[in-house]
């Protein structure tokens, strides 16, 4: 027995003094926490790498919502950009959302998801799962934009006629653009007062601008006074002069009366001595330009400036005087008989008038060279509603006459800004607002008798670029010294005064080639390239002109 007890003592002294199998036992101990450190380091890249696609996918559906904030099928549209961009079982994640939340305003839209994805080591450490989450904001600016399209009508135009259709298309799909799904603007409340957000108007030009209201005919009967203090004529110089005359298919204030026939347009506020110092056709509003007060517009009688068929003869159906001694000669205009500058003209055409200024032009015999015509399109003012712009647009369809750069510029500014005559912008809003004029030609300035100048700056191209002492030169300052007084430097001056106002102004030279004309338009544009100046060859890079300044014109920021 006690022999026994001896050898069973001394095998738990052996066994005890065994090493063997012992590093087995701690790897056995220490294996669980090794896993679940490889585990943790794999399962957090996969966590990080689905939250990193999480995140991305919002932010793009939320881009796309955000552009469309209004539009009933925003969340669609939110859910649709999501799943392209975090596609289902992507890592094997389980996703809740896209949340959608968009604050009362509706310039503020917010997105949240989660993801759930199975673990593959940690699982030995008693998890499963791991869930990750994110989540954007998209902030619409609540910007007012106020936009003014201003179109060249002038004949070429329509040569071929596939250049203003194209203009057409390239203008309304701006305008669908900037709509997007609506049909009328968002609006915006602040304080009880509701704002359009969006708000168009169309100026179509030639030679001069016809200043009606689009849609609405002209009736000499319907024409009243408007009872002023006195006020000496900028025009004519007649003292004393008390009433104004208003028109019941327009705005536009009158310094007389348009009388019978009249097709809509007005001359420019220039009266043509070589002073230069009190026109204000650079200026807009009821202003006072050097010494000379300018109240309202000078309107373009039909005999006046707008062209005419058939001969002199011994019966005349505008109830002229007969026996002129011009009888089976071609009639024009009374403004290219008084260009002429001399008394050979028809007895029927009224004397020169005192405050016409005949020697500046150039114009090769004057009196052949009849009066571009008033278009028959007229203004549309600033409007909310998608049909309203299209229809305008749409109706462009005869392009006639010569082109008039700084008037088509011009009545864009005034239709634009708040102010009488097109009053139609409010005056101030309670946040950003963007003012913008897209203007579209396809030719360099041409002067003829009829235009907006009256003929005064010279016939053709001439007119853009003229010399001629009996212009003199530009106001200086603002312009540079001895600068010459043409219709290029008016619209130079005309587009600084725009820009100054904070207007961004965005030019289209629409097939034409000329590198003159490419340097001028581009100091017409706020910036001398894109996406502020176009040179656009083709109908097709018309189009994508226009889609290029939609986009600047519509911004979205994106906000973590």
């Amino acid at each position: 027995m006690r022999q026994a007890w001896r050898r069973c003592a001394a095998g738990i002294r052996a066994f005890a003094a065994d090493r063997r199998g012992t590093v087995i036992t701690f790897m056995a101990v220490a294996i669980v926490p090794l896993i679940g450190a490889l585990g943790l380091a794999t399962d957090a890249a996969r966590g990080y790498m689905v939250r990193s696609q999480l995140s991305s996918a919002l932010d793009a559906a939320a881009l796309a919502g955000g552009k469309i904030m209004f539009s009933v099928n925003r969340d669609a549209d939110i859910d649709m950009f999501f799943k392209a961009n975090f596609p289902d079982g992507y890592m094997g994640a389980a996703v809740t959302g896209p949340s959608i939340s968009v604050n009362d305003d509706k310039t503020k839209l917010s997105l949240s998801a989660t993801a759930t994805i199975p673990t593959t080591f940690m699982h030995v450490l008693g998890f499963q799962e791991m869930t990750v989450e994110a989540s954007t904001e998209v902030t619409r600016s609540v910007d007012m934009l106020d936009l003014v399209i201003s179109i060249d009508l002038s004949g070429s135009m329509g040569q071929p006629m596939t250049k203003i259709e194209g203009a057409r298309d390239a203008a309304k799909n701006l305008v669908s653009i900037l709509y997007g799904p609506n049909t009328v603007a968002p609006t915006y409340t602040v304080d009880g007062t509701t704002y359009n957000l969006l708000n168009i108007g169309l100026v179509p030009w030639n030679s001069k601008v016809n200043v009606g209201i689009a849609g609405q005919t002209y009736n000499p009967a319907l024409t009243t006074t408007v009872t002023v203090p006195a006020f000496t004529n900028p025009v004519t110089g007649a003292t004393g002069q008390t009433v104004l005359y208003k028109v019941n298919n327009s705005p536009v204030l009158f310094l007389r009366d348009p009388g019978t026939g009249w097709k809509g347009c007005v001359y420019a506020r220039y009266v043509g001595d070589s002073s230069n110092t009190n026109d204000a056709d650079l200026q807009i509003g009821d202003i006072t330009v050097g010494g000379k007060y300018w109240p309202g517009y000078d309107p373009i009688p039909l005999l006046e400036g707008e062209s005419r068929s058939g001969t002199w003869s011994g019966s005349s159906p505008d109830n002229e005087p007969s026996n002129t001694g011009w009888r089976n000669t071609n009639r024009s205009c009374y403004g290219a008989y008084w260009n002429d500058g001399n008394s050979s003209q028809p007895v029927a055409v009224p004397a020169l008038p005192t405050w016409w200024h005949p020697s500046a032009p150039t114009i090769s015999n004057p009196a052949s060279s009849d009066c571009a015509d008033c278009l028959a399109y007229s203004i549309t003012p600033l409007n909310h509603t998608k049909q309203t712009i299209d229809d305008a647009i749409d109706a462009l369809l005869t392009p006639a006459g010569t082109t008039n750069i700084p008037q088509g510029l011009y009545w864009a500014w005034e239709v634009l800004m708040p102010g009488d005559p097109f009053n139609d912008a409010v005056a101030t809003v309670p946040f950003p607002r963007q003012r913008a004029i897209v203007l579209l030609t396809d030719g360099e300035i041409q002067g003829g008798n009829g235009d907006a100048y009256g003929g005064r700056f010279g016939s053709g191209t001439g007119a853009g670029t003229t010399t001629n002492s009996a212009h003199g030169f530009m106001p200086s300052p603002p312009a540079a010294a001895n600068t010459r007084n043409n219709l290029n430097n008016r619209l130079k001056q005309l587009a600084a005064n725009v820009k100054a106002q904070g207007i961004k102004v965005y030019v289209i030279q629409f097939d034409n080639t000329s590198s003159t004309l490419t340097t001028l338009l581009q100091s017409v544009a706020t910036e001398p390239n894109a996406p502020y100046y176009y040179n656009a060859p083709t109908v097709d890079e018309l189009k994508e002109a226009f889609n290029q300044i939609a986009s600047n014109l519509s911004k979205l920021r994106l906000s973590m």
